[in-house]
């Protein structure tokens, strides 16, 4: 089998002839190209070359924020919209006069609008540099007073939002039988987890929620027609695979959030995707044990970066039981294994070596490293992992 193939046999519940495995390595790359410590004989090689390399498939889930066309495609990035050449479609702000100010690593936007004006500002620190990061941190939410939701339902409700297929299809002529290229949509499932994450600090997200809950209703009214839009144009995109949503957290997308926000759109993301034969994924890295029964709910088909104990509490074992056949977990390796700093040699090879004979010829398991490879992994752990899956019967 190539690697496109048992990716695909694991997601569909077939046993592919050996273990999938797809670690995420584009923020190890990133820090160790920054930091000038690649090994020598990977120095001249891309990131491709590199899974060719370590015989591993290739990554291609969450895109490379860095991968832009234009320097203008992830101005957007504090409302949440961006404009990667790899998505599957372009959205395209309508009536909004849009100002854009740099300075350093700092990009500061205000958007001025029938409805009144907001301001954004997002930044790069040297540390999130140096650890391989993509994405900037936002410094100012578009949301800081409850005047400023009427302006960003404004934003959202003029959206233009088209198919975009040719930088998915370019992404998957490259990647060919190294693995498979997932179209990614969106990294909130819904518009509440959307103004929970990108448009509000999460405190004053949950204050306006419980004090002016029609007004956060109706801004995620508002923004629902693109989130209606993305759908579609993924449904009929030519990508097998689909993300939507991602950073579950039984603490702060409680039970009972999940269920009345999350939960919905991801079963009727899966419903529609399924009559496609597509299949439904979300990155469910985060503390996750009393939102196992409801994934199970949710109808999606494979759980992205899988993070199980030492990094959260749940153990491997008891989430491949609770999905019990009906979810394929991608990853299962803790990134803290890989780092001689985190975990002795000895620790990290009982680990993969337990994972490799227990999990290695099950189906809906694809191997992968959660959340990311980190830059302070080990090459040769790296290796290693690639030499047990391969030596295993």
């Amino acid at each position: 089998m190539t690697d496109r193939e048992r990716i695909l046999a694991a997601i569909r519940g077939d046993t592919p002839d050996r273990l999938p495995w797809a670690p995420r390595l584009d923020f190890w790359h990133r820090a160790r190209l920054r930091a000038g410590t690649l090994p020598a004989e990977l120095r001249s090689l891309s990131l491709l070359e590199i899974a060719d390399r370590l015989g591993v498939a290739c990554y291609s889930v969450v895109p490379d924020f860095t991968e832009c066309a234009e320097d203008t495609d992830m101005i957007d990035r504090a409302l949440g919209i961006y404009r990667l050449p790899i998505l599957p479609y372009q959205a395209t702000l309508e009536g909004v006069d849009r100002r854009v100010f740099r300075r350093g690593l700092e990009t500061a936007v205000e958007y001025h609008t029938p409805m009144g004006s907001i301001r954004t500002a997002t930044v790069f620190t040297g540390e999130m540099l140096d650890g391989g990061a993509s994405i900037s941190w936002i410094a100012e939410h578009a949301i800081r007073e409850p005047r400023d939701m009427g302006v960003v339902g404004y934003i959202f409700s003029h959206l233009k939002v088209e198919p975009q297929p040719g930088g998915y299809l370019a992404r998957r002529r490259q990647v060919g039988e190294r693995g498979i290229v997932v179209a990614y949509t969106s990294g909130t499932a819904c518009p509440m987890q959307h103004i929970m994450k990108d448009l509000m600090p999460l405190d004053q997200f949950f204050y306006a929620l419980h004090d002016c809950p029609a007004a956060v209703e109706r801004l995620a009214g508002q923004m629902q027609p693109f989130y209606r839009r993305i759908q579609e144009i993924a449904a009929d995109s030519p990508a097998e695979v689909v993300l939507l949503g991602a950073n579950y957290d039984d603490s702060i997308t409680y039970t009972r959030f999940f269920a009345q926000h999350i939960l919905p759109p991801l079963r009727s993301y899966a419903e529609v995707l399924h009559l496609k034969g597509k299949y439904l994924m979300t990155h469910t890295d985060g503390e996750n044990r009393k939102l196992l029964p409801l994934y199970l709910e949710a109808g999606f088909d494979i759980a992205d970066s899988v993070c199980p104990y030492p990094m959260t509490r749940c153990r491997l074992e008891e989430i491949l039981e609770a999905f019990a056949g009906r979810i394929t977990v991608w990853g299962g390796i803790p990134s803290v294994l890989l780092c001689a700093g985190s975990a002795s040699q000895a620790d990290f090879r009982r680990y993969i070596d337990e994972v490799v004979e227990r999990h290695g010829r099950k189906s809906r398991f694809i191997l992968g490293v959660s959340d990311m490879v980190t830059a302070d992994a080990e090459w040769d752990r790296l290796q290693y992992i690639t030499d047990k899956v391969a030596a295993s019967p």
